[in-house]
């Protein structure tokens, strides 16, 4: 298969272009929900410890499926 098709190429274009939308409207919700916690009583150093630990979670993700990449492509 040598080419992908026109829905694809528009996919990855819109995709691109929105990326930068999405990210700004992640940090917007994540500076809700931490506002909200702080105003709610939770101590800061709970809600410093549930950011980091979904921090981790995030990027543990993220390596979980480079590593399962690399071993694919050792396969091929």
């Amino acid at each position: 298969m040598d080419s992908l098709p026109n829905w694809a190429w528009w996919a990855i274009a819109g995709g691109m272009l929105l990326s930068p939308v999405f990210a700004f409207l992640l940090a917007i919700l994540v500076e809700l929900v931490l506002g909200a916690l702080t105003e709610g009583g939770i101590p800061a150093l709970a809600l410093l410890a549930s950011t980091v630990m979904f921090g981790r979670l995030l990027f543990r993700k993220q390596q979980m499926r480079s590593q399962a990449d690399n071993r694919l492509g050792d396969q091929a």
